[in-house]
């Protein structure tokens, strides 16, 4: 009688863990299984975006011929967009130091072309990488920026979720190489969303604590 009691009490909660599992295992494979698409170009899919990609847009107005390329529907590029928070984080550093020294403040409206011309484009990655393309390459792979043929470098990994080791959301790491062959002398960032397609190319989204520029942002201009 006592057994039959427990087998009554404990039913229940193995019906409940099984419908749990169930639920963790489909959240689990539902990760980056249809990627987002926009019906427009790179620099549309920014113009959709209203309170997210202000500065980057006030950039490439600065910067027309990177500009025209991401508004180019017959080329296609790889962008790492950079949300607004990214280049307060640059400005805010930047206005921190140059007040040090008694110098006035600088906005992405005042800072020099050239040097902004080569930060900016190198977010910008000749040809489509998404993850699919990027997940073989176990050490990650160099890819060239649209300007100076300068060296970044990507890299695929899956976090780990609800239980299951590389079983929870897409990622890339973006890196600035600074032109080393040397990964210690790299500076790196996060993805926070992958793989939304476009109609020339894909949108990688970086977090929102990345400092615009790879730190380089405050170096140029502190002085100047």
């Amino acid at each position: 009688m006592q057994m039959k009691n427990l087998y009554i009490i404990l039913l229940p909660l193995l019906l409940l863990v099984n419908i749990s599992c169930d639920k963790g295992d489909a959240h689990y494979y539902d990760y980056n299984t249809q990627a987002p698409v926009f019906d427009g170009t790179i620099y549309e899919y920014l113009e959709s975006q209203p309170g997210v990609y202000d500065s980057l847009l006030l950039v490439l107005d600065r910067l027309p011929d990177l500009r025209s390329k991401l508004k180019n529907p017959d080329s296609t590029y790889t962008l790492f967009a950079v949300t607004n928070r990214s280049f307060d984080i640059a400005l805010e550093a930047l206005n921190t130091t140059r007040s040090l020294t008694g110098r006035s403040n600088l906005y992405l409206e005042d800072v020099g072309l050239l040097d902004l011309d080569s930060m900016t484009n190198r977010y910008v990655i000749n040809d489509v990488f998404d993850t699919e393309q990027l997940m073989p390459f176990i050490d990650g792979k160099l890819v060239t920026s649209t300007k100076n043929n300068y060296s970044m470098h990507i890299q695929f990994r899956v976090l780990n979720a609800s239980g299951f080791v590389g079983g929870g959301q897409q990622q890339l790491i973006f890196s600035d190489t600074n032109n080393s062959i040397f990964q210690r002398y790299w500076q790196r960032v996060n993805t926070s969303v992958v793989n939304v397609k476009t109609k020339n190319g894909i949108v990688h989204i970086l977090s929102a604590g990345h400092d615009f520029g790879f730190s380089k942002f405050t170096s140029k201009y502190s002085t100047q």
